[in-house]
């Protein structure tokens, strides 16, 4: 089921992706939801980790473990989202998640943008006192910011795992189905149910998903998730132009993708091949029998890879 949302046309560089960018775009569609009200009262409960100050606003900072490097958990709705990953990676080593400005527990924060949800993160870890460099794991649009990150604080990252990154699907006008797609085609957006109808969501436990609805249910979660299709076109176009400068922007340092076998047709498998060109340490996962939300549905995928790029960059050796 396809639910269109025409946006400006995609610059000339973002012309290289494609896209299943579907986590919180639910919303865009979204039928009213219960106010948390009903399981919680009017009062929000208490945020997981700590609030940190990333200048005039705070961001929801949620730190487990010990160890180094540090992984940095981007994307999902939901820091709470990632219940059935952090634990097991914090086992080894310690793991951060956040919620960016504007959900969860995070303060509303300036205008939505690429610039400003790096700058987030990179504030937000830097005023909390946790050091790098970082393996970053980023789920989704969590991706792409990730990508950004690393290209601005090269330093700073030691690996990455790429878990279903974002991509972008170029469609004919309405109307005009026989024209091939191109830059300045109206972009339709793939649509899933939320992460909540997934039949693993029951996996997470009963205060987790109590959690995840309540920062579903606020008003503000809809504007700000309203904000994802302009936010990853602008990614995805500061992404290709990175990538055009550089043959492989992460040089060798360990990059895994997990990809998804739901809908693997020739536009998601180059996509997949491109990704892996970003470092000559590469390598692909494919979570098998899973949605868009591999967090929920292959869990294990995303510990494994995220396990391979913590032993390669401890060991410093090839994955």
């Amino acid at each position: 089921m396809l639910a269109t949302c025409e946006k400006q046309p995609l610059s000339a560089t973002a012309k290289l992706y494609f896209e299943r960018f579907t986590v919180v775009l639910t919303v865009l569609c979204v039928l009213p939801i219960a106010t948390l009200a009903q399981t919680v009262g009017t009062v929000p409960p208490p945020p997981l980790g700590k609030l940190v100050d990333v200048g005039g606003y705070r961001v929801h900072l949620y730190c487990t473990g010990t160890g180094s490097p540090t992984v940095v958990i981007m994307g999902a709705p939901f820091s709470v989202d990632w219940g059935l990953v952090q634990p097991e990676v914090a086992k080894i080593t310690q793991v951060c998640s956040y919620d960016h400005s504007g959900v969860g527990w995070s303060d509303d924060g300036p205008k939505d943008s690429c610039s400003l949800r790096v700058g987030e993160v990179h504030a937000a870890l830097k005023n909390a006192g946790i050091k790098g460099p970082y393996v970053l794991v980023g789920h989704s649009l969590g991706g792409l910011v990730a990508r950004l990150y690393e290209s601005q604080f090269p330093d700073e990252v030691a690996g990455l795992v790429l878990v279903d990154h974002a991509m972008i699907i170029l469609a004919p006008p309405v109307g005009n189905a026989s024209t091939p797609s191109s830059p300045s085609a109206p972009m339709h957006v793939t649509r899933l149910s939320g992460l909540d109808s997934d039949p693993n969501f029951s996996h997470l436990t009963p205060r987790e998903r109590e959690l995840h609805n309540w920062a579903k249910s606020l008003p503000r979660n809809r504007i700000a998730s309203q904000s994802n299709v302009e936010v990853v076109q602008q990614c995805l176009s500061e992404a290709a132009s990175i990538d055009k400068e550089h043959l492989h922007p992460l040089g060798d340092r360990p990059l895994v993708d997990v990809s998804t076998d739901e809908d693997r047709n020739s536009d998601y498998v180059e996509f997949q091949t491109k990704l892996l060109s970003l470092s000559q340490n590469s390598k692909e996962i494919i979570a098998a029998r899973s949605s868009h939300y591999v967090i929920i549905d292959r869990p294990g995928a995303v510990i494994d890879a995220t396990s391979q790029v913590l032993r390669s960059v401890r060991t410093n050796s090839k994955l």
